[in-house]
């Protein structure tokens, strides 16, 4: 999950626990689903891409722009979802975490991960192509969203509601941004992100080598895009 932990079993539940491990279960499900859809997106994505180029001239400034900032947007996401676990720090399946990153937004590490994917879609040079990636992704964090703020409301209750009020789903809102002075840090869970982030960054070798295959004529591309 990206969002604010869950209840330990001594946490005041708004149902019963009978209804807290039903909606446990369905989340569960809908986490499978989830990985089922990205990677679908994923392998769609690899199959569309190669007959798909640019508008932009290879060596022009906005084609380069669109993939450096592309590149900037990796990093971002990369670094804030480090961020993220800091302030998660092992709590997460324990309590409410409203601090750092998660005071701003209810769930920035799909916010950060929908970056990524808008800047892995511009490493293409095609401002349309990031979009559609990035808008793909957002449908789906949507969606799973929604199936972890019914565990969240089941095993929180008002103060869930409370947060919802305060913070908002997706759109950061820096003006609300509180941390303690001392954080408990997981390394390996920074550790893990880490490692789990670093394939973003095999778009850019994957991206040059399909454009070169293109001018090669090698691939045929079918599709200009802006």
């Amino acid at each position: 999950m990206s969002s604010s932990a869950c209840a330990s079993p001594g946490t005041p539940a708004a149902r019963s626990k009978a209804d807290i491990d039903s909606v446990w279960e369905r989340l569960a499900h809908a986490q499978v689903l989830r990985r089922r859809a990205l990677g679908v997106l994923g392998a769609l994505t690899v199959l569309a891409l190669p007959w798909v180029g640019s508008a932009w001239p290879e060596a022009g400034w906005v084609n380069q722009s669109l993939e450096w900032a592309g590149l900037i947007l990796m990093a971002l996401a990369l670094l804030g979802r480090c961020a993220c676990m800091l302030y998660l720090g092992g709590r997460k399946g324990a309590d409410l975490v409203a601090e750092g990153p998660y005071s701003v937004c209810r769930n920035p590490l799909y916010v950060f991960s929908i970056l990524a994917v808008l800047g892995i879609g511009l490493q293409t040079g095609s401002l349309t192509v990031g979009l559609v990636l990035a808008l793909a992704a957002w449908a789906v964090f949507r969606w799973i969203v929604g199936e972890e703020e019914r565990m969240l409301r089941a095993s929180f209750g008002a103060p869930f509601e409370d947060y919802c009020a305060r913070v908002p789903r997706f759109l950061p809102r820096p003006s609300a941004w509180r941390s303690p002075r001392h954080v408990t840090v997981d390394l390996q869970g920074v550790w893990n992100t880490v490692r789990d982030a670093l394939p973003y960054f095999l778009s850019i070798p994957v991206f040059e080598a399909i454009e070169a295959f293109q001018e090669a004529g090698w691939l045929h591309v079918r599709l200009w895009l802006y």
